[in-house]
């Protein structure tokens, strides 16, 4: 066993020690520390159970136990089963002698991660605890990875209400700017022109315009999109640059389309922006990174559907209803892919906002 890769996935650990023979506790407990960051010791399954509880709920919270089995008061069946009822994550490796194969049974149902037979043999203690250390490394990992992705989902959300009230008043400000603006042009255009007095509002000609020369070609658009990301969520090669050029692409004629059209104005830049950022952006080396925003993807192309259909039957005050949602979906989407993870855990300490 390469010691120094054994260390690896024990030097951070705390351990707590159980045995009730005062020479061979002493002697076993100078070796594992050698090996763990922190060694306690107990004589008994009864002060076993109490040194844990002791600092369960604590940072100083044991990682690992090694128990014999055979002792007065509480042996260390006894003793891990009440440990595993507070914690059934929690590692257990018990030192058993060759006459107690009887309890091994019992050791096994209630979860006991390994078990070696005395006298100790070197080399298999530290198989036995390279193997569960890494386990519990492992498992440390994961809820490090999931505590930084709730955080992160969690100031998203924050973000994403910050903007949705921003956008809200700017959509509002938009609106009555535009409307503003038509009835300006078109009051100047039947004084110029002579249009007559029941001529269709320009903004109404422009949205009917919309409808009838725009809209499909939007329709097909969006169908491309999402066969593309659909694509790329159920494939289990890893994503190409050709794919991300592609889906951009679609984006980007999406956005030109809308640019014609001046209430449309504020969406046509932000997918633009968009658009460019998927392109540009590095493909992302975490495979779980790149299915997330494909699935934030998919989402938002499920909105942008909605809204296609919606637009055929607006009025002037539904007309932008979902323009704030669709760049706010754009902006996490966004931030999502270029997430860079390496800086998250460097910087875990300066993200509590998140």
């Amino acid at each position: 066993m390469d010691i120094a890769l054994l260390l690896e996935y024990t030097k951070d650990l705390r351990v707590l020690y159980v045995e009730d023979d005062d020479d061979l506790r002493n002697s076993t407990a100078e070796l594992f520390e050698n090996y763990f960051m922190h060694v306690d010791t107990a004589i008994n399954g009864i002060e076993g159970l109490v040194e844990y509880k002791r600092y369960a709920s604590s940072e100083e919270a044991y990682d690992l136990i090694i128990s014999d089995i055979n002792m007065p008061g509480l042996n260390g069946i006894d003793m891990s089963k009440e440990i595993k009822k507070s914690d059934p994550h929690i590692q257990i490796l018990l030192i058993t002698a060759h006459n107690e194969v009887e309890y091994l049974q019992s050791a096994i149902e209630i979860g006991v991660a390994n078990f070696i037979t005395k006298p100790i043999d070197m080399e298999k203690l530290n198989h036995a605890i390279y193997q569960i250390c890494k386990s519990i490394s492992d498992h440390k990992f994961v809820l490090k990875h999931v505590d930084t992705m709730e955080k992160l989902a969690l100031r998203l959300e924050e973000q994403n209400s910050e903007l949705q009230e921003k956008n809200a008043e700017l959509e509002k400000t938009l609106r009555m700017l535009d409307t503003m603006v038509y009835k300006t042009k078109i009051s100047s255009t039947k004084e110029e022109n002579k249009i007559p007095e029941d001529a269709v509002d320009a903004m109404d000609l422009q949205i009917q315009q919309f409808i009838n020369d725009d809209i499909c070609e939007l329709k097909e658009l969006h169908t491309e999109i999402d066969v593309a990301v659909i694509a790329v969520i159920n494939s289990n090669e890893e994503i190409s640059t050709e794919e991300i050029a592609y889906i951009s692409e679609g984006f980007s004629r999406y956005a030109s389309t809308l640019a014609f059209y001046s209430f449309f104005s504020e969406l046509a830049k932000a997918m633009s922006v968009f658009s460019i950022t998927l392109k540009e952006n590095p493909i992302p080396e975490d495979k779980e990174q790149v299915i997330n925003t494909f699935m934030l993807l998919e989402s938002f192309l499920f909105v942008l559907k909605k809204w296609n259909e919606d637009i055929e039957v607006a009025n002037d005050g539904e007309l932008n209803f979902l323009d704030a949602s669709i760049i706010n979906d754009m902006k996490t989407i966004t931030m999502m892919w270029t997430l860079d993870n390496s800086e998250i855990e460097a910087d875990e300490d300066e993200i509590e906002f998140f």
